[in-house]
């Protein structure tokens, strides 16, 4: 196995990281510093939103979202340099977007995750007492991500844009497009049934992966990220040809 197909993508990786966690974190410690509650846009397509239910057990699909992003990520670089630079500068380009999105528009679903049923009196500062492991994860992630940060759905965007990799990539084997789907698929639900997103955070997410996709795939902007990251590669002997071991 060549490694190259897998090591030039750690840069990338890296800035990609670096990026989301100060557009993410960075408007979440906003939000709580500077006491920005964010609206609830739950009046949007209310009375979807109203039907949704709350199932715990799609917190497994949703924990899973990490190690599958990484996944993803590494498996498009492992199989088309082309597909890779694609999908690194739509996330790049999503994460800023959604960064400056969560500043000015900051989003608030603390009054959707009560409707859970893990909370006393509707209370959110008190959980219930007999919660099970699953529903104390959800706890857990609910602690960890906030109510911010909602519009657009992070996850959906990560998760969609990986199907939108994998679309570009022709010769795939059968089994991990399979599984790229159905965790992708599984995931983007998971935002719903878990309360941690409306439906319109899912949509926006959705169309502004579509979107970056139609609008980049043939931009100078994909060229210039490859350019860049594989000058630094090369000066550290971690770049990739793109060329196949079946095309050599």
């Amino acid at each position: 196995m060549n490694k190259k197909r897998i090591i030039y993508a750690l840069l990338p990786f890296t800035f990609a990281a670096i990026i989301l966690f100060i557009t993410y974190y960075g408007n979440q410690w906003y939000a709580e510093t500077y006491g920005n509650p964010g609206l609830d846009y739950s009046y949007i397509l209310y009375n979807f939103n109203i039907h949704v239910p709350f199932l715990e057990w799609t917190v497994y699909p949703y924990v899973l979202a990490y190690p599958f992003w990484i996944g993803a990520f590494f498996y498009v670089a492992y199989q088309s340099k082309e597909a890779f630079y694609t999908l690194f500068t739509m996330l790049i380009v999503l994460f800023l977007v959604s960064g400056l999105w969560y500043f000015f528009f900051q989003s608030d679903v603390e009054s959707w995750r009560v409707t859970s049923g893990l909370f006393l009196n509707n209370n959110y500062l008190t959980p219930r007492a007999d919660l099970n492991f699953t529903e104390r994860l959800v706890i857990s992630i609910y602690d960890a991500a906030g109510p911010r940060n909602a519009l657009p759905s992070l996850h959906t965007i990560m998760a969609w844009s990986a199907v939108i990799a994998l679309r570009m990539i022709k010769k795939s084997p059968l089994l991990p497009k399979i599984i790229i789907w159905v965790l992708a698929i599984s995931i983007i639900i998971s935002t719903q049934t878990l309360k941690q997103h409306y439906i319109i955070d899912l949509l926006v997410g959705l169309a502004l992966a579509e979107l970056s996709y139609w609008t980049l795939r043939k931009s100078k902007l994909v060229k210039w990220f490859e350019k860049i990251f594989s000058k630094l590669n090369e000066s550290l002997n971690l770049n990739w040809d793109g060329t196949l071991e079946s095309e050599k």
